[in-house]
């Protein structure tokens, strides 16, 4: 996780879209890797193959990074990271469908996935977002095979903590911080733009 922070991306002054794109990068590594924990327990106790879960390792730490290279080297971030947003909502459909409808993760992941589209785009992109995750998640059932195991163990509601605690609180300071400075950004004349994953 922590060679994917250090990603090179072009030398920009601190403006507010540098830092609306770095604090979505910050929220997205936190979702992406609390949410490789509680989807790593699901695919990890048969003791069959790793390859999924080091597929969900790699996308999980690879991601983060690169979506927010993508939006900084961007002449226009807010449309990158909206398309990051929805690339978002494709890969946790995809998961969604290799989890076997889990049940705690899968409604986690839509839940988390939701939130940070409803925060950025409002209703229109959280409906935009259902849809990718859906359809990512059909095209994965018909790769791998529909198998439908929704039950959860307790390793598996235990690894599912740390996002469904961590994440909402995450949100909630962000925010916060916002609500705290509306002046500043005004006065540079600049939105606040409440972007989060």
């Amino acid at each position: 996780m922590l060679l994917m922070t250090q990603i090179a991306v072009p030398a920009f002054h601190d403006t507010p879209v540098v830092r609306a794109v770095e604090q979505g990068y910050h929220m997205r590594l936190l979702a992406f890797g609390l949410g490789f924990i509680a989807a790593a327990a699901v695919l990890s106790p048969d003791g069959g193959s790793i390859v999924l879960p080091a597929l969900l390792a790699l996308n999980a730490f690879a991601w983060p990074g690169l979506a927010r290279a993508l939006a900084l080297r961007s002449t226009d971030s807010h449309a990158v990271e909206t398309r990051n947003l929805l690339i978002d909502s494709a890969m946790g459909g995809a998961w969604i469908g290799l989890l076997q409808f889990n049940l705690l993760p899968s409604v986690l992941l839509t839940l988390v996935l939701t939130c940070d589209k409803a925060i950025a785009g409002g209703w229109s992109l959280v409906l935009r977002g259902l849809i990718v995750q859906a359809a990512a998640c059909v095209l994965m059932l018909a790769l791998h095979g529909l198998v439908f195991a929704p039950q959860t163990s307790m390793l598996q509601i235990l690894a599912c903590l740390p996002l469904l605690i961590a994440y909402p609180l995450a949100i909630a300071w962000r925010l916060s911080r916002l609500d705290a400075q509306p002046q500043s950004h005004a006065a540079e004349g600049y939105a606040p733009d409440t972007r989060i994953a």
